[in-house]
Formats: C-alpha cells, sequence, structure tokens
C-alpha cells in the first residue's frame, strides 16, 4: 500500500496535466474540533471550506479528516492530479510510506485517504510549515471555536440567489422556473453539509 503512494509521489512532477492544490489542517480544543481546507483550481481559483466535526480525542484525527474531506471534494470535481500540503510530518509521512501506522485510532483514517488517494492519476505529498499553512490553519481553529473569525458564510438565507439552485439540486423533481433548471446544469451538489461553504460556480469556472 506504501509502495503505491511513494511511487504516484515520485512521478507528479513530469505530468502534463495542471493539478489541483489542497491544504489542509485540522483542530481540536475544548469547545470543540474543526477542520480547515483550502482548494486551488488549475486556474487559480481558491475555495475555503471551514467545517465543524464530532469532537474527536486527538488533533491527528482532526488532521486526517480535514484531508478525507479535501480529497473527497476534489472527486466530487473530477480533479484527476493534485498537490497536497500539509504541517502534519505525522500523517504526510505515513501516507508516503516513509512511518508506519500503527495506531489503531488513525489506521481507519490512513486507509481511507490510501483509498482515495488511488482514484487520482496521480498527487504529490509535501509536508509545509505551519507558517506556509496559516489558511488551513485559521479556518480549521475557526471551525473549533479555538479562534473565532468574522466575515464566514454562515448560511444561504431565503433571499439569497443561490438558495433556489440548492433546493432544486436537493430534489430535482420539484417544479421550478426553466431558468432555474439551466442555471443548476452548472453546478454539482456535494453534501448537504459542503453548501454552506461551498462558493456557487466552483464547477463552472473553476
Amino acid at each position: 500500500m506504501a509502495d503505491v503512494v511513494t511511487q504516484h509521489c515520485g512521478t507528479v512532477e513530469t505530468m502534463e496535466i495542471v493539478p489541483w492544490t489542497l491544504f489542509f489542517d485540522g483542530s481540536t480544543c475544548d469547545r470543540g474540533a474543526g477542520i480547515g481546507i483550502v482548494l486551488i483550481s488549475p486556474r487559480g481559483r481558491k475555495y475555503e471550506f471551514s467545517l465543524t466535526i464530532v469532537a474527536t480525542s486527538t488533533n491527528n484525527q482532526a488532521e486526517y479528516q480535514a484531508l478525507i474531506k479535501g480529497l473527497v471534494l476534489l472527486r466530487e470535481v473530477n480533479a484527476d492530479v493534485v498537490e497536497i500540503f500539509g504541517d502534519s510530518m505525522l500523517i504526510i509521512n505515513q501516507l508516503a510510506g516513509s512511518y508506519d501506522c500503527r495506531s489503531e485510532v488513525l489506521i481507519t483514517y490512513h486507509e481511507k485517504s490510501i483509498q482515495l488517494l488511488k482514484e487520482f492519476k496521480d498527487f504529490r505529498l509535501e509536508h509545509v510549515p505551519r507558517l506556509h499553512n496559516e489558511e488551513a490553519n485559521r479556518l480549521a481553529q475557526h471551525a473549533s471555536g479555538y479562534q473565532p473569525m468574522t466575515n464566514i458564510i454562515s448560511a444561504v438565507g431565503a433571499d439569497d440567489w443561490r438558495k433556489e439552485i440548492i433546493d432544486y439540486l436537493m430534489d430535482p423533481s420539484k417544479k421550478v422556473e426553466r431558468r432555474v433548471r439551466f442555471q443548476a446544469t452548472k453546478y454539482v451538489l456535494l453534501e448537504d453539509d459542503c453548501i454552506i461553504e461551498l462558493l456557487m460556480g466552483f464547477f463552472s469556472d473553476a
């Protein structure tokens, strides 16, 4: 399993496909747990996700969950190649095969990550200092309640232009105006818990 990861890591630099970029981080504190994800499309567009997760016993669990969610989002938009950056040396090295994952607590997350990585044509893993992962860290700390943050979209209100598109995507059988059906063809609903953080347009002009 580790050999597969190592092999992929060694081929990304020669690929012709412009990769997506994924920065991830997890945060746990007395108030809760959260994950932060920053995705950058091949065209340079940036998308940020700050998601609350079920409280975990270790920060490593939150880190793995952030990575897994980021990979799932990328597969939903049919990304083929990705460069992954995280400040957890443990997780990066476990996935690269440099470290064994022997923790009963982490093994499930590790196996899920490996499974998702295999779905990409190519990927590269790189450990970065916390300083170079500030945005993902900021988003994760906001979600966990450790560091409140302003200017975060917390809901799609009734008067938000996206709401009718989201409602239709959640129930395509409902009757809506032709305009709404046409607009909805440009978007894909990832998961209910990601609607709020998702910037509509993620798929049409990424």
